[in-house]
């Protein structure tokens, strides 16, 4: 008896310390058994990289713009052989001196260097060269003076020769410029008019921003001519 009394208790120690079944289990205690866990915590930290790449991208490119738009470094040298570092080198040059005597030529060449196979494109260019309102002004000059059917009726060609120009005044708005020279006035004709005229300009050039419209930051505001000569035959 005292065999099977051993027997037994050992099955029953063994019963106690075996794992509860989920069947065992009490109300309220589910299982839970993680199958997708490691795929998800993978997913997230991809979505953490991919959004830290595009923010990354986003600033390189705010950087980049800024770069492409910031001023140059321009250094100045002066004849001396003196280096300095000009401040605000983003900012609108001067006109200097040289750049109006060539807009000036330019502009009596394209204004009353005409010639009957190109005028119509040397007025056009002439014009860009104008004010709004002396546009306007030019356009009746030439309508009173005839010069365009003149040019036609003669089968001219103008040629400007320029003795001097000068800049009288230089103020914040405008410059006021003098200009000396003669045109010779030949015909493809045999029997065309020719001769010569000596005159000289008053011109007053208005001052604007520089851009592709006028790269010279000038426009012609007004102009007047006064003829000393004119042996052009009538």
């Amino acid at each position: 008896m005292s065999l099977l009394a051993r027997l037994f208790r050992k099955r029953e120690a063994a019963s106690a310390q075996a794992p509860q079944t989920p069947a065992a289990l009490p109300l309220g205690q589910p299982a839970y058994y993680e199958v997708w866990g490691g795929l998800e915590s993978a997913n997230r930290a991809l979505w953490v990289a991919v959004w830290f790449s595009i923010t990354v991208a986003i600033l390189c490119l705010i950087m980049v713009r800024a770069l492409l738009y910031r001023p140059p470094v321009v250094i100045r040298v002066t004849d001396s052989g003196m280096a300095q570092a000009v401040a605000d080198s983003g900012g609108q040059p001067p006109v200097g001196e040289a750049e109006i005597k060539n807009f000036l030529s330019l502009f009596e060449r394209f204004f009353l260097g005409l010639n009957v196979y190109t005028y119509d494109s040397d007025l056009r260019l002439a014009f860009t060269m104008m004010s709004p309102d002396f546009q306007s002004k030019a356009n009746d000059m030439l309508k009173r003076d005839g010069t365009v059917d003149d040019l036609k009726s003669n089968q001219s060609r103008v040629t400007v020769t320029l003795t001097d120009l000068k800049i009288i005044r230089d103020t914040p708005e405008v410059l006021e410029c003098k200009v000396l020279g003669n045109r010779q006035v030949d015909s493809f004709k045999p029997e065309g008019k020719t001769g010569r005229v000596v005159f000289e300009d008053d011109i007053i050039l208005r001052k604007v921003p520089r851009s592709e419209a006028s790269p010279y930051g000038v426009l012609v505001k007004d102009f007047h001519e006064s003829v000393y000569e004119n042996t052009l035959a009538k």
